[in-house]
């Protein structure tokens, strides 16, 4: 019985935070939608097509981390304004059953940009089925991370900025949108960590962009899977659930 309230949790949270959302606000969907669109654009122009795949693998990886990054504003706004985190916190609902049920209403809303670029990257042939399984782990890192320092924001104002200085420094800097190897190698080591530089090695080398060595192929799928499940750990057992 308990296991089909969590369904339905989770169900009911889906439809309010994730259909609802998009549905209503269609044009947040566009928004986030607007600059890896862009950047392809720039980048399809400025390499006369030749880089064009690299910036639909960059767009595909910031649509997920942006949405989850940025995601921190709005976590926020319904712990802080919305007040849904006190509801649950009264009730059975445990942090786990929010976090997931967050990630799962994310995973909606950025399904109108997903599909966008998975018919982009089967119409360039860069698509790999393994790609799914990257991203799942960057939505899941991602969303994590962006509900652990929602819950330590002491004001909706720092909502925005803090989400949205997360979400740049993550998809611009790291080699999203281009090879790995144009960076600095000191560079390259710094961001390295970074989830969505795990993320970009492991599928430029899957859809055939670049050939990745396989101690670094490797290593990079084995940090991605270790860290997402510190972030999803430290979210559940080291955020603020209660205000007191």
């Amino acid at each position: 019985m308990r296991a089909l309230r969590r369904i339905d949790f989770y169900l009911s949270f889906i439809k309010f935070y994730g259909i609802s959302s998009t549905k209503r606000g269609f044009i947040y969907v566009l928004t986030y939608m607007a600059i890896p669109l862009a950047e392809l654009f720039l980048i399809y122009m400025i390499s006369h097509g030749a880089f064009l795949g690299f910036g639909i693998v960059g767009g595909l990886l910031t649509v997920i981390a942006s949405n989850g990054l940025s995601a921190t504003a709005d976590f926020a706004y319904l712990r802080l304004v919305a007040k849904i985190q006190d509801l649950l916190v009264a009730s059975e609902i445990s942090p786990n059953d929010y976090i997931l049920a967050l990630m799962l209403s994310n995973l909606v809303y950025s399904m109108p940009g997903i599909l966008v670029y998975l018919i982009l990257a089967i119409v360039f042939h860069v698509f790999n089925p393994l790609m799914l399984i990257v991203l799942l782990l960057l939505l899941i890192n991602t969303s994590a991370i962006g509900f652990f320092i929602s819950t330590l924001i002491p004001h909706m104002r720092y909502g925005w900025g803090v989400g949205g200085l997360l979400s740049t420094f993550l998809t611009i800097i790291p080699p999203v949108f281009y090879p790995y190897y144009f960076l600095p190698k000191i560079v390259f080591l710094v961001t390295l960590p970074l989830p969505t530089t795990l993320s970009a090695l492991i599928m430029q080398d899957e859809s055939g962009l670049i050939t990745v060595s396989n101690p670094l192929l490797t290593f990079s799928w084995i940090l991605l899977v270790i860290e997402t499940l510190i972030f999803y750990y430290l979210s559940v057992k080291f955020s603020r659930w209660r205000s007191v």
